[in-house]
């Protein structure tokens, strides 16, 4: 299957990683997602904020084609990653998700040796021609997700037996050995302690250097802590999108300004 995104385009840090024009989503006949215009900054930090069922985590699943694995929904408009059409059907979902990884709300390794979890992604995109290029790969996956040297001397050792926070940088180190381009987050810390939610956080703050990393939380303490740009959504719509300092204390619509000073939500 061809892939139309294979092409590397050079973007400078700062300019439009992903955009999204006219997004609508559907599950079935209920309209969950309302027009949806947002672009999505390289080398940044995103985050999506808002009460629960707004359509942040839909919106979020959009941008991998994640919703293609839901029977009953349909995305409409248009969603382009540096300038390339990920729903056109040239393209092949899972190359895309090799572009546009994933981490998920709770800790969810394979049950493989930490090795065989980092290695599972290089493997089957078939990224490596040796063992050597792979056991490279592997050490700085869990160099750059800061587990190197808490794992380096039972890396055969099962991934499911570390502890929760482990595991959650288990499964970034896993997203990102395919080297892509666009990291996304759906609540990553939700189920984790306050010391493994601050080694979390400060590793988010490193991987934007290399990565677009998109993050939805409930924490409004810590979108304003991690990321640079905020978009709120309310009740499927994306009521206000700017710079996070901006959405915090001098937010535009008054919708974003009751739900950050607790009066929605």
């Amino acid at each position: 299957m061809t892939n139309v995104l294979d092409a590397s385009v050079t973007v400078q840090a700062g300019s439009a990683k992903i955009k999204a024009d006219a997004v609508q989503v559907y599950y079935g006949q209920n309209h969950a997602l309302k027009d949806v215009n947002v672009e999505i900054l390289d080398r940044a930090v995103t985050a999506f904020i808002g009460p629960s069922g707004c359509g942040k985590s839909t919106f979020l699943r959009c941008l991998n084609r994640m919703n293609d694995t839901i029977a009953t929904c349909r995305v409409e408009g248009k969603i382009t990653l540096e300038g390339e059409d990920i729903y056109d059907q040239r393209v092949d979902p899972v190359q895309l998700r090799a572009k546009i990884g994933m981490v998920f709300q709770k800790p969810n390794p394979f049950p493989k040796s930490i090795y065989d979890n980092v290695a599972y992604g290089p493997k089957i995109h078939g990224l490596t021609r040796s063992k050597a290029e792979l056991d490279e790969i592997v050490e700085a996956s869990l160099r750059k997700a800061a587990l190197w040297n808490e794992v380096k001397d039972r890396i055969q050792a099962p991934g499911t037996g570390l502890s929760g926070g482990q595991q959650q940088r288990l499964c970034i180190a896993r997203a990102i050995a395919t080297s892509p381009e666009v990291l996304l987050m759906d609540e990553p810390c939700s189920a984790l302690d306050p010391i493994a939610t601050a080694q979390v956080e400060e590793l988010i703050d490193e991987l934007r250097s290399q990565f677009s990393v998109v993050i939805v939380t409930h924490s409004m303490q810590q979108a304003a802590r991690v990321s640079q740009k905020t978009a709120f959504f309310h009740l499927g719509n994306l009521v206000e999108y700017g710079d996070t300092e901006q959405i915090f204390t001098n937010p535009k619509d008054p919708r974003t300004e009751s739900y950050i000073s607790g009066r929605i939500g």
